[in-house]
């Protein structure tokens, strides 16, 4: 997820990780899905089989099947201007309800969705302080769904049930304090942006976009570390994905600087405390990625989606889905 000022108006951006196995007598999956002409794409969440969606900025979220391409729109276009217009960020899919939640990006909201009707079931305002902030991806975990923003130096945290069930309070979410260089000063986001969280829930990790570091949070003491990554990381960091104690960091620029064509993912090595890590690899290919926003595993494969940053989204701008292998 990425956000920046467009002509002195923000333009925004934004992960998700079920990993499930592909048998080899199955259809082969295309290398490129292509997603909603016109729609720049921030969010990325993998749901129920090979179900996967897309969300925009402009407020829409397109499903798509990474094995035959055929998709349809879920939640239709909000806001068709793209100099304005920053109504979803990030999305997650909880397996367990199949609900799908959004980040509000500076509305300070979250929304959750039917993930197979696209019906709203619940909308939370997770900013209440007054204060400017861009609410831009998240993680979900077994009693929780954490935000990142992207301006305040704090996380969200939304409580939820051993079911997955959601809070019927649309002021449940928390807020949880981060360092002070989570407080955005600069007039070009982000601070807090992609986050993950490890299998038992107990440690999420979130990347700074403009300092280019990670983050190691304790979900029960609330302690924040900074991760010693061996590298080191650089760029704008947007979104992550995470499998094992691999991260998978989307890098779609050099920062500062303005989006150019040097998309890379870092691949970081964690250690078993999650407090160090070794940069292992870096993944390109300029022929097929633009702009790498959010990323998503599923079976052998890493999905990211394409924001394609240099270019300016007119009704016609085409999107699409890069498949990319990162297993054997």
């Amino acid at each position: 997820m990425k956000i920046k000022l467009v002509k002195g108006v923000l333009a925004c951006i934004v992960l998700t990780l079920p990993t499930q196995a592909i048998s080899a007598d199955e259809a082969p999956f295309p290398k490129i899905v292509e997603t909603l002409t016109g729609s720049p794409p921030e969010g990325f969440a993998i749901g129920k089989g090979s179900t996967a969606y897309n969300s925009s900025p402009l407020g829409s979220i397109y499903k798509v099947d990474l094995r035959s391409g055929q998709g349809e729109v879920l939640v239709p276009v909000q806001n068709p201007d793209p100099l304005t217009a920053c109504v979803i960020l990030g999305m997650r899919v909880d397996p367990r309800t199949n609900y799908l939640f959004a980040a509000g990006c500076f509305n300070g909201n979250a929304f959750v969705y039917d993930a197979d009707t696209g019906a709203l079931l619940m909308e939370y305002q997770l900013n209440t302080s007054g204060e400017f902030g861009v609410v831009n991806d998240l993680t979900i975990t077994n009693d929780a769904v954490y935000f990142t923003d992207s301006f305040r130096p704090v996380l969200y945290r939304l409580p939820l049930s051993s079911n997955g069930g959601i809070p019927t309070d649309p002021g449940a979410a928390t807020e949880i304090p981060l360092p002070p260089e989570f407080q955005n000063t600069d007039p070009f986001c982000c601070t807090g942006n992609g986050i993950v969280s490890t299998p038992n829930g107990k440690t999420l990790i979130i990347g700074h976009s403009n300092l280019a570091r990670l983050y190691r949070l304790d979900t029960a003491t609330g302690d924040v570390n900074q991760i010693a990554v061996d590298g080191p990381l650089s760029g704008f960091l947007d979104g992550i994905a995470m499998q094992g104690s691999t991260l998978y960091i989307m890098t779609p620029y050099d920062f500062p600087g303005p989006p150019v064509s040097i998309d890379r993912i870092q691949v970081v090595e964690l250690d078993k405390d999650y407090l160090a890590g070794k940069l292992v690899d870096t993944i390109t290919d300029p022929d097929n990625l633009d702009g790498v926003a959010s990323g998503a595993i599923f079976g052998s494969y890493l999905y990211v989606n394409n924001a394609r940053y240099a270019t300016f989204p007119e009704p016609t701008t085409p999107y699409a889905l890069t498949r990319i292998k990162i297993r054997p």
